[in-house]
């Protein structure tokens, strides 16, 4: 199967991949290049929704998002905020006034003049209104104002120690052009959301759904001789092995953490042509399901410490996520050691108890056997959570719960999920960081029982418990913090809203020859520091 050449030295290759080892199929063709031609193959699993991070949390989407937009701040390899499309920044000493100069030479792709107009504009507007962690990073601001054209000043309700870090992830902090899309039109159905026009190092070029999305340098960028590469493409390789095989064969160069086949590691780690390492993410993810809490029978708290019980996560990490991973104790990630604690109520694989639990809970077994029937949603792009489902399944059927599988394509699991709330449990992997008050606090408090993505689908609402999100969010001294953290993970964890399955290790693998693929903590941020070594 050969794919057009679309401009340059382009070779159209091909790859077997075996499904269940027994059935050799072509699944598609790589859009692929000379080693060091100056071009970076990314594979990933899927078409995006968008190419927009500021009304979606889907990290392919914030992957792309960040080749051709940009933040107001950066985060260097060893976590420091350095400048992105501001130069410089300052903050008032009672943290109420934060004031951002930004760089005088940057222009949209289109050729538009970047003003702080944009900035604040984009960030209120747009980010603030349909991105779930900048309803939370963007709660203590009470304005954003253009005060010239290269100043934007923020203004705080009270100090807010996460946000100068918080503005530097794409998920969050994504800054739009006000000319493409303040025109009266929904962002979410603006056509700049799959042909976006940006400031960014790399410059949008074509989509072709299916099979591929280009960009090219951007001759103009801001930032010194960055970027180092002249062609980007993410080639659309839905299969696992076929994905793998195709970064062995030079199909490919870069299978980024979201996109990683869990079961090739080991294969593609005995490949000398290919580096695996653990990507470092401050915004630590943990696999969560989200329980609806609005009708029976998941609105009984004890039916949902029960079914936890039921759960054999141990099981599920290693079979489903091939052990990368640690059995999560609650809504904080064990990769967010500051805040993380295990001194909360725990859930062991205990199916007596867990039957014993629903007896009292009112749900005895029927004479069929049976007590009750849920579904359980998912993402079919996050590839550990078809397995995890069967084996929830199975869990289940052994306490007399029947379970119906829904994995669906990644439009209709937004909709169905975060728009209808139509699920009764619904998984997938959630950012716990850069901080609580930015990654956790959006998914529980009341104010986020909206139809958004990736804010409080469940329904779960405790005021005591914002009140304690609130105090923690604003507070300055960090062992405050922690304290109040930890009480928010304990309750949490008595209430359980979720479960939280297991905390995420991420697993990349990329080419030998490629340098700078570690320096973006966030994960999926620009690849602009990427180059060949040779």
């Amino acid at each position: 199967m050969m794919v057009p050449t679309i401009s340059g030295r382009w070779r159209a290759g091909r790859w077997l991949a075996f499904i269940g080892g027994l059935v050799p199929c072509i699944l598609a063709a790589s859009l692929a290049h000379a080693q060091g031609d100056g071009v970076m193959v990314v594979g990933i699993p899927g078409d995006p929704p968008v190419i927009n991070a500021g009304i979606t949390t889907d990290i392919s989407s914030s992957n792309l998002s960040g080749q051709v937009y940009n933040t107001l701040v950066r985060l260097d390899p060893a976590g420091e905020v350095i400048p992105g499309l501001a130069e410089s920044w300052e903050i008032a000493d009672d943290g109420l006034t934060y004031t951002f100069r930004l760089f005088d030479d940057v222009k949209w792709h289109d050729g538009e003049e970047f003003t702080a107009d944009d900035v604040a504009w984009s960030l209120w507007n747009i980010n603030r209104e349909f991105n779930g962690p900048a309803s939370g990073l963007l709660e203590a601001v009470k304005s954003i104002d253009a005060t010239d054209d290269l100043t934007v000043t923020f203004n705080l309700e009270y100090p807010y120690p996460p946000l100068l870090r918080g503005l530097a992830y794409f998920n969050s902090s994504t800054i739009l052009p006000r000319h493409i899309f303040d025109n009266g039109q929904s962002p979410q159905e603006n056509p700049a959301n799959l042909a976006p026009i940006g400031t960014g190092p790399f410059v949008f070029k074509e989509y072709v759904r299916g099979s591929h999305i280009v960009f090219e340098r951007n001759p103009d960028y801001h930032l010194a001789e960055l970027p180092y590469m002249d062609r980007l493409v993410f080639q659309i390789i839905p299969n696992d092995s076929a994905r793998a095989l195709a970064l062995q064969t030079g199909d490919i160069d870069f299978i980024p953490y979201y996109a990683m086949p869990l079961g090739e590691v080991e294969s593609l780690r005995a490949d000398p042509r290919v580096e695996v390492e653990f990507a470092k993410r401050m915004i630590a993810g943990i696999y969560m399901a989200f329980l609806n809490t609005r009708h029976a029978p998941l609105d009984n708290k004890q039916v949902r410490q029960a079914l936890y019980h039921a759960l054999n996560r141990p099981d599920m990490l290693e079979k489903a996520g091939f052990g990368f991973g640690k059995v999560a104790a609650g809504p904080i990630s064990s990769e967010q050691q500051i805040f993380y604690t295990d001194d909360v109520v725990s859930y062991d694989y205990n199916p007596a108890k867990a039957e014993e639990m629903l007896d009292e809970a009112g749900f005895p077994r029927g004479a069929d056997g049976k007590r009750f029937k849920l579904r359980v949603s998912y993402d079919l792009k996050e590839g550990p959570m078809n397995n995890t489902a069967m084996l929830m399944r199975a869990q289940f059927n052994a306490i007399g719960v029947d379970l119906d599988i829904q994995g669906m394509d990644s439009g209709a699991w937004r909709e169905s999920a975060f728009t209808r709330w139509d699920f009764d449990i619904t998984m997938g992997s959630f950012s716990t960081g850069p901080d609580p008050a930015v990654g956790v606090e959006r998914l529980y408090v009341c104010r986020n029982i909206e139809p958004l993505m990736a804010r409080n689908a469940s329904a779960y609402c405790n005021p005591e418990l914002d009140e304690v999100f609130a105090v923690a969010g604003r507070e300055l001294d960090e062992s405050e913090r922690i304290r109040l953290y930890h009480q928010v993970q304990a309750t949490l964890a008595e209430d359980a809203p979720h479960w939280w399955l297991w905390d995420r290790y991420y697993p990349i693998a990329f080419n030998a020859n490629l340098d700078g693929i570690l320096d973006d903590l966030t994960g999926y941020g620009a690849f602009e520091t990427v180059r060949w070594k040779n």
